[in-house]
């Protein structure tokens, strides 16, 4: 992967020997968006999957909902680039707007989110499950699914799968932007993400949770583990976390009715 890491010379220690060798670390580019000729933001990301990475962007931050809202894409590689022409967003500037302190979903449940994020989100309606050993299988492919990783311990990962499946694939250096490629990969492949389970190499926070809700996933199996503000915004949502998965092991911390022995 020649465009996603470059090599670097280090000094490397073992007990008292020190020897130099090149060593290989992943790249960090930033991605500046425009949509309809504005500057949106600039994202910190690897240079994998642009596109896809701008498409979910647009999407979890309400600029975009359907494929004809967007009219065009292009790409600079060079200069990290990126330029979207789409339907005209009213809201454009207030979406992008600072966070803000919500009380949401009723008994008390406060979460820091997006100003847009208390209009986009709403409780995933799914009755999709999976079998314990299809989780068990989703873990393992993560496992796999780490070459980059392995190479440069640089990098999330994550994927979504159907039916003990990976039916889509991503990484990066960002967990944010693991999740934005995913959406932008589905967005792109007129995927509907309501009976699927999204896996995922990082820890579950608040934000993360909440995009996977504005993907309406209804199971989300992590290898790290979650807050306390993740798991209360899941059971609001209707969302089954699972935290701490392996081979054969994780923990279901809510929505455990989607997983059947």
């Amino acid at each position: 992967m020649p465009n996603e890491t470059v090599t670097h010379s280090i000094l490397k220690a073992n007990g008292p020997q020190l020897d130099w060798i090149e060593d290989t670390v992943v790249r960090e580019v930033p991605l500046t968006i425009h949509y309809n000729r504005e500057e949106i933001a600039t994202l910190l990301c690897s240079p994998f999957q642009t596109e896809e990475l701008t498409l979910g962007f647009l999407i979890n931050e309400g600029f975009i909902q359907i494929p004809e809202d967007v009219y065009e894409i292009r790409h600079d590689p060079l200069d990290h680039l990126v330029w979207v022409e789409g339907k005209p967003c009213l809201l454009q500037k207030e979406l992008m707007s600072k966070r803000f302190v919500s009380a949401c979903c009723g008994k008390s449940r406060a979460s820091f989110c997006f100003a847009n994020d208390a209009l986009m989100v709403k409780p995933v309606t799914s009755t999709y499950s999976i079998l314990l050993q299809e989780a068990y299988d989703y873990a393992k492919f993560l496992q796999s699914y780490l070459p980059l990783f392995q190479e440069t311990g640089g990098i999330h990962s994550g994927g979504v799968g159907n039916r003990g499946e990976a039916v889509l694939t991503s990484y990066d250096i960002g967990r944010h932007n693991v999740f934005d490629k995913l959406s932008g990969s589905a967005f792109r492949s007129h995927l509907s993400l309501e009976n699927h389970v999204i896996f995922f190499s990082g820890r579950v926070s608040s934000e993360i949770l909440l995009k996977v809700a504005k993907m309406k996933v209804p199971i989300l199996i992590a290898r790290g583990a979650p807050t306390d503000m993740a798991l209360s915004q899941a059971t609001a949502l209707n969302i089954t976390v699972i935290g701490f998965a392996r081979e054969q092991r994780l923990n279901i911390y809510t929505c455990s009715e989607r997983i059947i022995r």
